[in-house]
């Protein structure tokens, strides 16, 4: 009868948890974003109208437009062969200014 009574307990703290984290969740969703598997920096949405494709609207404003994106679960994923190095730096600059 114990065993049955920690079960249903745990299973009570695990749907508060979730009700809780629901409740407590962050206004601005964030992505981390890597170059060619190096971390980057996190983009917070600002906005509901925001998304993290905005990565990509900078990074051609800035003359790179040689790069692939995908986006994994809150991962977001930018792959390049060329100036590797100058867009890292042009993101970082991006996502640490906001």
């Amino acid at each position: 009868m114990m065993g049955s009574m920690d079960g249903t307990f745990l299973g009570l703290a695990s749907y508060m948890d979730r009700n809780i984290d629901s409740s407590t969740k962050l206004s601005h969703d964030r992505y981390e974003v890597y170059v060619n598997g190096d971390f980057v920096g996190q983009k917070t949405l600002l906005s509901t109208r925001e998304d993290v494709t905005s990565v990509n609207e900078f990074l051609h404003t800035q003359g790179h437009n040689d790069f692939l994106a995908n986006l994994d679960g809150d991962h977001y994923h930018i792959s390049t062969t060329k100036k590797e190095r100058e867009l890292k730096h042009a993101l970082q600059l991006y996502l640490n200014s906001r």
